[in-house]
């Protein structure tokens, strides 16, 4: 397949532009900035829609339906026992889940080798389900990075309880901690893929960093989730 790269530059452009404005608007997961700045810095690559993992209470009949599913509440960082209680009162329509995800990083390589590497780099990460997702002369090599952490509890129906409020926080607990581990793997692929990334530096996404996000670009994943987090470096020494 030969590479349009006038097309995939343009697009190199427009999705590293959206990544400005989300995180002016505030619609971009902080904690994934250290990567995406990595990535984007390298000539060869960009990144589309990505996440660097969540806790998510959905109303449905199932969790993983998106079709008449409402969001009860989504968080980026850890759940508070009063957010949990508040979410679990919420008057449901169908059943209400708590879902925990790991991260999922979107990118586009304009070389098969490097996207082959940097497959190999996330699966010894613990990013076991990624591929390769799609091949294009204006797209590129498109790959999909996940950890496959997914995991969801019913916690109550229209009628019933099916977890008792007084034990809600255990699944505060165990979610953040599951959350965490994502966090953690997050961290792992950014100290990974920074051995090899970035190799051929993209001037222009380049000087927009060091004019917007010098701090940031120094920062790792985990640090800025402790941030976010409020969580103080001692603290964080000890999880």
């Amino acid at each position: 397949m030969k590479l349009d790269i006038d097309s995939w530059r343009k697009r190199k452009r427009a999705f590293w532009n959206r990544i400005l404005e989300d995180l002016e608007i505030g619609y971009l997961d902080k904690d994934l900035l250290p990567l995406l700045i990595m990535l984007n810095l390298d000539a060869r690559i960009y990144t589309m829609s990505s996440c660097s993992g969540r806790i998510t209470l959905v109303d449905g009949d199932n969790p993983w339906s998106r079709e008449d599913t409402a969001v009860v509440f989504k968080k980026h960082t850890p759940l508070t026992q009063d957010e949990m209680a508040s979410a679990y009162r919420v008057k449901v329509a169908r059943k209400l889940w708590i879902i925990v995800t790991g991260p999922i990083i979107h990118l586009s390589t304009s070389q098969i080798s490097l996207a082959l590497r940097i497959l190999e780099m996330a699966r010894k990460e613990g990013y076991k389900h990624s591929g390769i997702m799609h091949l294009s002369r204006s797209k590129g090599v498109l790959l999909e990075l996940s950890t496959g952490i997914w995991v969801s509890q019913l916690l109550r129906t229209v009628e019933n309880p099916v977890i008792a409020e007084e034990d809600l926080g255990i699944i505060v607990r165990e979610y953040n901690r599951i959350l965490l581990e994502g966090k953690k793997r997050l961290n792992r692929l950014h100290s990974s893929l920074k051995q090899i990334i970035p190799e051929e530096l993209d001037p222009e996404v380049e000087k927009q960093v060091n004019e917007k996000l010098t701090l940031m670009k120094n920062k790792t994943p985990l640090q800025v989730f402790y941030e976010l987090a409020g969580i103080s470096a001692e603290q964080a020494g000890q999880r």
